[in-house]
C-alpha cells in the first residue's frame, strides 16, 4: 500500500489482486444477493482509492481496509432501509396506465392552464421535459432556489385543482 500511495500502477495491480478475494468473501457475507455484493466491491474500492492518502504504512493494511469496507456495507444498508421505507408494494400490477384514462390528459390540461405562467413552466421543464433544477433553472433565468418554489407552488396547486 504504501507503494500504491507512491503512485506504482504494478503495486496497485498486486494490491487488488492479492486483497480482492478477502474483500469479496467479506462482502458476500454480509448481502444476499450477488449483484450487491459486485457493486459495494466497486464501492469499496473506489473508497479505498478515495482514502489511501490516510494509510499509515506503519500500521496493518487489513484493519484500515475492512473499516473502510464495513463503512460502505453500513452506508449501503441505510440506503436500503430508506429505499424499502419508501416503496409501495401491490397485489397485482395495474391493468392499464394512467396514461390511457382518456380523462386525465383533459383534466391536467385544464388544470396546467390555471397555474400562473412561472409555475407551469417550472413543472413543465421539470415534470414534462424531465430536466434537472439546475438546467431547468438556467432555462427559465431564474435561480434553483426560486425555481424550486415556483414548481412547489404548482405540484401544490395542482394537488387542489386535480
Amino acid at each position: 500500500m504504501a507503494e500504491v500511495q507512491r503512485g506504482d500502477r504494478e503495486a496497485y495491480t498486486a494490491l487488488l489482486n492479492d486483497i480482492g478475494p478477502a474483500v469479496m468473501s467479506f462482502l458476500r457475507r454480509r448481502v444476499h444477493e450477488g449483484a450487491e455484493a459486485q457493486d459495494l466491491y466497486q464501492e469499496v474500492f473506489v473508497a479505498l482509492h478515495r482514502a489511501r492518502h490516510t494509510y499509515q504504512p506503519s500500521r496493518p493494511l487489513e484493519p484500515w481496509l475492512f473499516a473502510i469496507a464495513r463503512h460502505v456495507v453500513a452506508h449501503h444498508r441505510q440506503r436500503r432501509s430508506a429505499q424499502r421505507s419508501r416503496e409501495v408494494l401491490v397485489a397485482a400490477p395495474p391493468e392499464r396506465a394512467v396514461e390511457n384514462v382518456g380523462f386525465v390528459k383533459p383534466r391536467l390540461e385544464q388544470a396546467l392552464r390555471q397555474l400562473s405562467a412561472e409555475q407551469r413552466e417550472a413543472f413543465v421543464l421539470l415534470q414534462v421535459d424531465g430536466l434537472s433544477v439546475e438546467m431547468a433553472a438556467a432555462r427559465a433565468g431564474t435561480t434553483t432556489g426560486a425555481l424550486k418554489v415556483r414548481a412547489h407552488r404548482a405540484y401544490r396547486a395542482l394537488r387542489g385543482l386535480l
